[in-house]
């Protein structure tokens, strides 16, 4: 019989505070009338934000240890990342506690999924074994689906979330397979277990390369890198702001989570294939992503496929680790990687933060040209998504220049110097579609698009003053970028063990 010692639950303190909280919260909103249930939702929000806290302040001083009989780990790494998750969340939480009752979302329904997402992140980035990997990445995509599905009454929103839950299925089953074919050999569902079988036992089976070939299937939806981007911009288009912000952040800091323990702990014996598939699939989403969206008009589309680019380095980063057995290149790589995937996310949390507490509209305005006005309506949204922007395009003082330059060094390092050309040139041409929205909001103006802004005056304190941090946060970071990578560095070199 197993115990709770052996189960060691007290480690999943951050899981069970987060689902008794969803508990409490679902609850409570069928006792509360809808005039008080802002009100509930900042409660919500005063609850969730300690959570991130804690995370941060004490993830360096976490021992690595197993809960779940080794079906769960408890380190570093899952802290921090669990921490930069809850904080996004609450950025998204804050952004859109106007913006959904003014499209017509039930806030409490979005919020409930939002923490939905947010455990399934939670369970992804602690999945020591194939079985949890597996049920985080379907808690998170079942919650994903339902979000994208919530404007009833809208046929555009109703064709994505059929399109992303038919799609979604189909990358399951693909990572299922994969996962099937690894357990078939290894005889085990615990990633270290088989890790340490691929090494003792010598296996080089066609089988286990096969099973690979899906996993990376699977892992290339979830990211929406090439060739697997087919629902992204689509999908984009068709949610709201609210929920494209909740598809385009915090999960991708899952995802990163996925990468290190299923592929750089679990089968670090097979890096010789999985690092070629995921350096051909970065660069394919680097050079698709950013030409492609030089034609969009659409913001959301536009973002969609600048998510495809940025995905693409992601890869780079991760897929640059292994060269010859370079196991200190490779936590370099795995740093800068988890760099870029921070300061990507809270860019990208900031631009549809900007396009949430301005909206005023119950019908998205998502045509690039609607920006048309922004500096002389709401200057302080103005120059924050400028900041946004110049991130997302790598143009410095902006942080996002810095996480771009760390990544090409990490490739420069592993003789990949075809790939840094290309990346650089990719991204080179990317930066026209980002700075042509500057243009758009610094020196157009349309005094009919005033109309549909709210002013500085309009916009809640809260909303205002977190977008002003975010701003100034991307401009700082920039400056000065070494205590945020010397974490990212620690995190990954207490947790990671080749």
């Amino acid at each position: 019989m197993t115990s709770f010692v052996t189960l060691k639950t007290h480690l999943l303190f951050p899981e069970l505070y987060l689902f008794f909280l969803m508990v409490i919260y679902l609850i409570s909103t069928l006792f509360v009338k809808s005039l008080h249930l802002q009100k509930l939702n900042f409660l919500l929000i005063f609850l969730l934000l300690p959570l991130g806290v804690y995370q941060l302040f004490y993830f360096s001083e976490v021992v690595q240890q197993l809960a779940m009989n080794g079906m769960y780990i408890h380190d570093s790494l899952s802290y921090f990342l669990k921490s930069i998750s809850v904080f996004l969340i609450v950025m998204l939480l804050i952004y859109s506690s106007k913006y959904t009752n003014i499209i017509g979302i039930n806030s409490a329904e979005f919020n409930l999924l939002s923490l939905f997402s947010l455990l399934g992140q939670f369970i992804i980035i602690s999945a020591n074994n194939l079985l949890t990997i597996y049920l985080g990445i379907e808690l998170l995509s079942l919650a994903l689906i339902s979000v994208v599905a919530l404007r009833r009454n809208s046929n555009v929103s109703s064709e994505a979330a059929m399109k992303y839950f038919v799609l979604a299925a189909l990358a399951s089953g693909f990572m299922l397979y994969g996962m099937s074919m690894i357990y078939g050999i290894t005889g085990s569902l615990d990633l270290l277990f088989i890790s340490d079988y691929i090494v003792s036992e010598n296996i080089n089976n066609m089988v286990l390369v096969f099973g690979l070939v899906f996993l990376i299937s699977g892992i290339g939806f979830k990211f929406g890198a090439v060739p697997f981007h087919m629902w992204v911009p689509d999908v984009y288009e068709g949610s709201s702001f609210s929920t494209a912000l909740l598809l385009g952040a915090a999960p991708k800091i899952a995802a990163i989570a996925l990468l290190l323990r299923l592929l750089a702990e679990g089968l670090p014996e097979l890096s010789q294939h999985w690092e070629k598939m995921l350096l051909i699939m970065g660069l394919l989403s680097i050079i698709l992503g950013n030409f492609v969206a030089i034609a969009q008009s659409n913001i959301k589309r536009l973002l969609g496929y600048s998510t495809i680019g940025h995905v693409g380095f992601i890869l780079l980063a991760f897929g640059s680790g292994f060269l010859k057995q370079n196991y200190e290149g490779a936590l370099d790589a795995y740093s800068s990687m988890l760099f870029y995937v921070i300061t990507y996310t809270f860019s990208v949390t900031g631009a549809f933060g900007v396009l949430l507490i301005i909206n005023k509209d119950e019908k998205d305005k998502d045509n690039i040209n609607d920006l048309k006005g922004l500096l002389q309506k709401n200057p302080v949204a103005a120059w924050c998504m400028v900041a946004f922007m110049f991130s997302m395009a790598g143009v410095p003082p902006a942080v996002g220049f810095y996480a771009k330059f760390v990544v090409l060094e990490s490739l420069i390092s592993s003789d990949y110097l075809l790939i840094v050309v290309l990346a650089a040139l990719s991204s080179v041409v990317g930066a026209f579609y980002y700075l042509r929205i500057v243009k758009i909001i610094l020196f157009d103006n349309d005094e009919k698009n005033k109309s549909i802004f709210y002013d500085d005056k309009e916009i809640a304190f809260f909303p205002k003053f977190l977008i002003s941090i975010n701003g100034l946060s991307i401009i700082i970071l920039g400056l000065f970028p070494g205590p945020i990578m010397n974490i990212c560095s620690n995190a990954v070199t207490n947790s990671l063990v080749f």
